[in-house]
């Protein structure tokens, strides 16, 4: 089956596209007197995606006339607004898309059902990518299953960094190595062109040169897993990068119509690799490539990650067709063909295999990519304790001072764990 570019192109990250809502206003799903049932199955996501998504319940409802499915799905933010109102009151989706940074919240507050028991039986988990499983489990209790994979990338223009003579990612390059490439590439483009964008404000790349060092964002306990002193040395290296002109400077970076390289104001940028086809290749076609993250010690940090799970209401009054409903969902091979990329690469390994040899353009770069790094991918991380959104803002909010040299990474340090610790609740 061919994949259509542009449908992916729209459709392939959560949380960006207009809102939308199609039929559907029941609480968890109901059972009628003629012995039929309706769901409701909610998520998040593009206009494209819909017609992805609702294409596979149709095909759901032909192989299980007995059961109607109904959809409602929205933004990101409006979307969580709205499950946390219904949720509240008793009138939860029979089945839901959920987030990483949610799922530990509403998991302890038992809105979600353990999947666990119904693992190897109702659904078949087997095929899953097993290293994507740790993002919906908390010890030993299932409450969300992958519908995607994707992992972070370094994109850069190979063609200008050859052009101002630096040296281009290999296996082992360091931050240093990033550095002095970036400064060269600035030396030779700039001022209009920089190296790299800057990344020390984003808090996800943080966690990748965590992990690359033993530590991680938070424990499996959703516990903080670092301390002051990593944010200060993280901090000082984007320093050392902005003193040797090596990222775009603060006007640049905090331009918020899209992102430096995509605008050519960079030539490398990292990212999610299910970003690549929404903005880059727009740009630059086939002419970037693509690497895993420098290293500051063991690995490259990258973990393997769903882009959103699929979970089931723990009140459902339908459980075994919302049971079968996700298995479908995620095992079903003409239902995975049908969404294609349209949540990044499938988690089930067989239909992603059968995926591959039908992509091109910017998603053949990216399962090339996915295919190449996976073996040094780690597995994805214990869901995040509640307020992991509220820290990853205030991250990039207080970085914001060091990157305009309003105050030093040992200033900025200690205010942004205190914001940690009121986010929190430590």
């Amino acid at each position: 089956m061919s994949v259509s570019r542009r449908a992916l192109l729209r459709g392939g990250l959560a949380g960006l596209a207009l809102a939308g809502t199609g039929a559907g206003t029941a609480a968890c799903g109901d059972e009628a007197g003629d012995g039929k049932t309706t769901l409701r199955f909610a998520w998040w996501g593009s206009e494209e995606r819909a017609k992805l998504t609702q294409q596979v319940v149709d095909l759901f409802h032909t192989r299980h006339p007995d059961i109607t499915v109904t959809t409602t799905y929205a933004t990101y933010d409006p979307y969580f607004q709205k499950l946390a109102t219904e949720m509240s009151g008793g009138n939860a989706p029979d089945v839901l898309q959920m987030g990483d940074r949610y799922l530990r919240e509403y998991a302890e507050r038992n809105t979600l059902l353990d999947l666990t028991p119904h693992l190897g039986s109702a659904i078949h988990a087997a095929d899953l990518e097993p290293k994507l499983l740790p993002a919906g489990a908390l010890g030993d209790k299932t409450y969300g299953l992958p519908m995607g994979q994707t992992t972070h990338v370094l994109q850069y223009d190979a063609k200008r960094w050859t052009d101002a003579g630096a040296a281009l990612p290999a296996d082992g390059w360091t931050w240093d190595d990033l550095l002095a490439a970036g400064s060269a590439v600035t030396a030779k483009f700039g001022p209009k062109v920089s190296g790299i964008s800057d990344p020390f404000g984003i808090e996800d790349w943080f966690g990748d040169w965590l992990r690359q060092q033993g530590k991680d964002l938070y424990t499996p306990a959703g516990q903080l897993g670092y301390a002051p002193e990593d944010v200060v040395r993280w901090w000082q290296l984007g320093v050392r990068f902005r003193a040797a002109n090596a990222i775009t400077p603060p006007a640049v970076t905090s331009n918020t119509t899209g992102t430096p390289f995509p605008r050519k104001e960079s030539t490398a940028e990292f990212c999610p690799d299910s970003t690549i086809g929404m903005t880059s290749f727009e740009t630059y076609g086939g002419d970037f490539a693509l690497s895993p993250f420098p290293t500051a010690g063991t690995g490259i940090g990258q973990v393997t990650q769903p882009p959103m799970m699929i979970s089931v209401a723990q009140r459902t009054r339908n459980r075994d067709a919302a049971l079968t409903f996700v298995d479908f969902f995620l095992n079903d091979p003409e239902a995975g063909a049908v969404l294609g990329m349209s949540r990044g690469l499938p988690a089930n390994l067989k239909i992603r295999e059968t995926l591959s040899s039908t992509l091109t353009d910017e998603w053949k770069m990216v399962a090339d990519y996915e295919a190449k790094v996976s073996p040094r991918l780690m597995p994805a991380p214990a869901p995040p304790p509640k307020g992991a959104g509220v820290v990853k803002t205030q991250f990039q909010r207080i970085y914001d001072d060091v990157m305009n040299a309003s105050a030093t990474p040992e200033q900025a340090a200690p205010r942004l764990m205190s914001e940690i610790q009121q986010a929190l609740g430590a």
